[in-house]
């Protein structure tokens, strides 16, 4: 099964340009922790979570109304994979990354979408158990 299966609806990226506090509106309207960022060709240069903004922004008394999105994003190397790509791939390279999330491309390498853990362990048959696993050794106390 296809990568594209499991992508749909809108693709919710922000700009590197874009200030903090509309990253962290756009979470909060999409109900999400994570957005890749994207240059003004639409590729991938970063990912901002919410955790990034706690830790970089608000914990350092930065103002989200002042801070460029580019200033506290998280850089690569990134895990992605292809809106073509067997959904076996990109739980190969979430587990191998120890990643919950992977960041989806379309054919021109521009964002095409987020896949999740929690969109893989929708289907038993996606690998989300590998994942899981190669996530938790990354967030066990060592």
């Amino acid at each position: 099964m296809n990568v594209s299966a499991f992508v749909s609806g809108a693709a919710y990226s922000i700009s590197e340009t874009d200030r903090v506090e509309n990253a962290a509106r756009a979470m909060r309207d999409h109900d999400v922790g994570f957005l890749p960022v994207v240059d003004a060709h639409k590729r991938l240069t970063g990912v901002i979570t919410d955790r990034d903004l706690v830790i970089r922004v608000m914990a350092r008394g930065r103002s989200a109304a002042r801070t460029r999105v580019r200033e506290v994003m998280t850089t690569g190397p990134f895990a992605t994979c292809g809106l073509d790509d067997d959904v076996s791939i990109a739980a190969e390279r979430m587990a191998a990354a120890q990643v919950s999330r992977i960041v989806v491309l379309d054919a021109a390498e521009r964002v095409a979408g987020v896949l999740s853990l929690s969109d893989l362990a929708a289907r038993a048959d996606a690998g989300a158990y590998r994942v899981l696993r190669a996530v938790t050794r990354r967030e066990a106390p060592h």
